[in-house]
């Protein structure tokens, strides 16, 4: 069984290889150049771009990469699970339908399984670490998906970031309309609603913000392990971090940079949280 998701889990390429997923990657433009992500281009570079005034540009993959992927795993005979980003966020899922379809008109037995995750980021990233973790155990495949679905019921996004209108022109807020007057001193709580990145609070100040995620952290019963993701701000992470630790039943929080495409759409200083809520 093999598991396939897409650059926007913010999983590294080394992370990926340790749970015996295949990456396919997204591509990312700055001016007349063309970048793919995590391999040509670093978030690093992304985020100094916008901070020099240019606007990085994504694209999906297109059918044919996906294509490729998914019929060297069907010549192999081996089952197919692709894990991929918000269909609300990305064209991303709909080129994995169309590599599905086309690989099905030469290997009409290959075993190849699409999920739309509703996720994005590390939110995606939990999911895929988890589904990992069931194939090593030797769940057979619709174990894996019932888990995984349940799993996408349950995770928890939660954004700030420093510009809403910055993620607001990039056409990939939801509902934000009411949000963008009167923002000064003024963060924004963001989450994930049926797969869109929608406002959910405003928040006079970081500290609020952080105590705003901790409490919601408490009420919806996070354990485990949580993520936390930033966009060059990795002392912030850090204390949002410890917060959640001193306050929370989340056991272990792992912190890393926004991956590339995601940061080419929030700018510099986002903060992102991700765990899984204790669904009753």
């Amino acid at each position: 069984m093999k598991l396939i998701i897409d650059s926007c889990a913010d999983i590294s390429i080394e992370k990926a290889r340790e749970l015996n997923a295949e990456v396919q990657p997204l591509s990312i433009q700055i001016g007349d150049v063309s970048y793919v992500d995590q391999i040509e281009i670093t978030s690093e570079e992304v985020i100094q771009a916008i901070k020099d005034g240019k606007r990085p540009m994504t694209s999906q993959p297109n059918p044919e990469s996906f294509a490729k992927i998914f019929k060297k795993y069907a010549e192999q005979n081996e089952s197919i699970i692709y894990l991929g980003l918000s269909s609300a966020l990305s064209g991303t899922y709909q080129s994995a339908v169309i590599a599905r379809d086309t690989v099905h008109e030469e290997y009409p037995d290959a075993d190849i399984t699409l999920i739309d995750t509703s996720a994005v980021s590390y939110g995606l990233g939990l999911i895929v670490e988890r589904a990992a973790g069931y194939i090593a155990q030797g769940d057979d495949k619709d174990a894996v998906i019932s888990k995984v679905e349940t799993d996408i019921s349950q995770i928890r996004h939660l954004f700030t970031v420093n510009d809403l209108n910055y993620l607001a022109e990039g056409g990939r807020l939801s509902k934000g309309s009411a949000f963008l007057g009167g923002l000064l001193n003024i963060k924004p709580l963001l989450h994930v609603e049926d797969g869109k990145l929608v406002p959910l609070e405003k928040h006079r100040g970081l500290k609020k913000v952080f105590k705003r995620m901790t409490e919601l952290a408490v009420k919806e019963g996070a354990s485990g392990t949580g993520h936390i993701v930033h966009a060059d701000a990795e002392q912030l992470a850090n204390d949002l971090k410890k917060q959640l630790l001193d306050n929370t039943a989340i056991e272990s929080i792992n912190i890393s940079g926004i991956g590339p495409t995601i940061s080419s759409h929030t700018g510099d200083g986002t903060i992102a949280l991700f765990y899984f809520k204790d669904v009753k």
